[in-house]
């Protein structure tokens, strides 16, 4: 559980999980976006998805320790909520910049 996974790709969406556990250090992945179109529901879907991908690899995998399980399960947790509030200020932006003019 003790990894980094840093896939640094342009244009992309920096996921951090910052470790409360006592076992776990931090971990970040940065997520390819730039591809997508997020004001499209089915985009930001697409992209969901990678950022659930990248947090169980960086997160690590469950096993039968209820321990770990939870740890993982925190960051994962942490992962996505960090992530949906950056998409979620992504998707907001070009709104707020045409509102503005």
């Amino acid at each position: 559980m003790n990894r980094f996974l840093t896939a640094a790709v342009a244009a992309s969406l920096f996921v951090p999980a910052i470790a409360e556990a006592q076992f776990r250090e931090p971990v970040s992945v940065t997520v390819h976006r730039g591809d997508l179109d997020l004001r499209r529901a089915d985009q930001r879907a697409v992209l969901e998805g990678r950022v659930r991908r990248a947090a169980a690899r960086a997160c690590g995998n469950l096993t039968s320790d209820i321990v770990s399980n939870l740890d993982v399960e925190h960051c994962r947790k942490e992962m996505l909520a960090n992530a949906s509030n950056q998409i979620a200020a992504l998707v907001a932006a070009p709104t707020a910049l045409a509102s503005n003019r």
